[in-house]
Formats: structure tokens, sequence, C-alpha cells
């Protein structure tokens, strides 16, 4: 696609070294490919009373000072964050690795905070021994709170980026998320497909009381409304590529999961902080349950202005020194 700026220019993949995470590695390295992105593989060290213990029980960590631990912890692993790049090595990617200490989710922030990332890559459903960090909890707090999209990695074929879904409920957040769907897809000369899901509950409680033809008619108008709206919406959007559009009623994280299987998306792009006209689709945990339940992977898109709660660290210092 022709555009001025990149749609990646600095992806983060995340690693807890099970297979699932190699899944997200392999996935960041392809849309290195597609954007021209720079891929940094990083492993978070956590720090758990586990490890703590761990670390206590053997007499070398029990006489070094924090800074010696540290580099010990870190060139272990940056030597096998290496290996786990070996593969790529001739892939035309630019790769680099990152060992971070701490909590996994509020490091993996920083790091983007401070290094500029534009995408972070992470995975879900590791067998590692440390894999609950990457399963769930860090997976969804990034989700809620990491200001770049997230790409939650899920195990696939490795296929191309063939069809892409974009459930949209017109706030900023799907506006925004609809633009990256549409410039993936455009990249990948893929299949863009876009749906809204509405629910009208107090029309439909209205329906009850007219006869069934009226009703009839009442849910026809409905559909057609909504049907105009996307119309209109995608339309005045001037997408790189012409869309696919589906309009369908119920519950949203039913409708698209319901939808992804149907069409055989590649990957389901969604907004994550609805804040439209139109309540209950993208707001609050609609893209979490779609996280938890759909097979293939999920990129979720935060708003225009989003700011994390998680504060740079250096605000962190200098709240310390005050």
């Amino acid at each position: 696609m022709n555009q001025s700026v990149p749609l990646f220019r600095k992806i983060l993949a995340v690693t807890d070294f099970s297979d699932c995470a190699r899944t997200g590695l392999d996935q960041a390295v392809q849309l290195g490919k597609l954007t021209g992105a720079e891929v940094t593989l990083a492993h978070v060290v956590p720090l758990t009373q586990e490890t703590m213990e761990g670390m206590a029980a053997n007499p070398w960590y029990a006489a070094a000072n924090v800074e010696e631990i540290e580099e010990r912890l870190r060139h272990g692993a940056d030597e096998r964050l290496k290996a786990e790049l070996t593969p790529y090595q001739d892939s035309g990617v630019a790769l680099h690795v990152k060992t971070l200490w701490g909590v996994p989710f509020v490091e993996i922030i920083h790091a983007v905070q401070e290094e500029g990332y534009d995408l972070t890559v992470v995975g879900t459903r590791g067998r590692s021994p440390i894999s609950r960090f990457l399963v769930g909890s860090t997976a969804t707090r990034l989700v809620r709170k990491c200001p770049c999209p997230v790409w939650i990695a899920k195990p696939h074929d490795g296929r191309p980026l063939r069809s892409i879904l974009a459930p949209i409920d017109y706030s900023e957040a799907s506006q925004k998320s609809l633009r990256m769907a549409a410039a993936l897809a455009a990249e990948a000369e893929g299949l863009l497909h876009v749906l809204h899901v509405y629910n009208d509950d107090r029309e439909l409680q209205m329906l009850a009381l007219v006869t069934d033809e009226e009703s009839s008619e009442r849910r026809k108008l409905m559909h057609r409304h909504a049907v105009e709206g996307l119309e209109q919406f995608v339309e005045q959007m001037q997408l790189p590529v012409r869309p696919t559009l589906h309009v369908e009623r119920g519950e949203t994280w039913k409708r698209v999961v319901a939808a992804s299987r149907r069409l055989d998306a590649d990957l389901t792009v969604m907004g994550t902080v609805g804040r439209g006209g139109v309540s209950g689709l993208m707001i609050g945990n609609t893209a979490e349950k779609v996280m938890h339940v759909e097979e293939g992977p999920l990129l979720a898109v935060k708003p225009e202005g989003f700011v994390s709660p998680v504060p740079p660290r250096s605000k962190l210092r200098h709240a310390l020194r005050d």
C-alpha cells in the first residue's frame, strides 16, 4: 500500500518461551515483512515470591548484589532470546532482543512508553512453568492498559492475512481500528469484512405491544436503518480497500465470534474503549470476551489520545525523589 507513514515501525514481541509465544513471534516477523517494521523479542524476568525464594536458596544469588543478579539473569535470557530468533535471521526483518525485569505487564508498557513501539504482540495459552504471566492476566491487562495496539497471537497454520474482520460501533476506537484493519488488508492484498451489530432493547420491547405484522415491519425498518448507517459510515471513511459489509442483530461478542468463524477470518481487529452513542457494543469487556473465545488472532486498538493508567518510569522516579 502506498502511504506516507508506515503502518508499523517498531514491533515488540513478548515471549515466555512457550510454543504459543513462538507463534506470536512468527506472526510478529510476518508483520515485519509485510510492513517493513523492525521486531524486538522481549522476555520479562518476573519478580515473584517463588522466583525470590528460588534465588535465596542458591548460594551464588545469596551472596550477590542486585546489579550482579540482574546482569546474570539478563545475560541468560538474552542468549535464549537470540536462540529463539535464529530461524528468522534470513527473514529480511531487523531483529533485536530485550530482557526486562519486574512485573510483566508493567515492564512491557514501560518498554512501549520508552522505546516507542507501535505494536505489541503477546501470546496466550502458554505451557511453560511461568506461562501464567502471559496467559489471561497479562494479555488482558495489556489490552486494557497498553498505549499501543496489542496483537493477541493464537496458534494458526501460518497462512497470510487473506481475510480480516473489523467489528465497529462508530466510536473513536472502532474508527481507528477500522482504518488499521483496512491498511493491513491493503498491505496483504486480502479481503476486509466490516461488521456492525445492533440490539435496540427498548425498540424490541415495544414490538411486544404491536401486532405480528407491525412487528415484522419494524424489524425490517430497524435492519434497513442499520445497513444504511453502516454504508454511509464506511463511505465517509474513504478506506484504501473496498470492504464487504455485514449487519447483524444480537449480543456483540457472540456475533463477532460467529462471523469470524463463518468468514474464516485470519484476524479480528476491534476497538477496546468504545464511546459511541450505542452503549454496550465495544464498551467494557467485549474485546476481552472475544479474545478468550476467538480461535484466531485479535488486534485490539485504543482510540486516539488514550493515555495508559500505568505511569511512565520517569514519573515514578520523580515521585520517589519527591
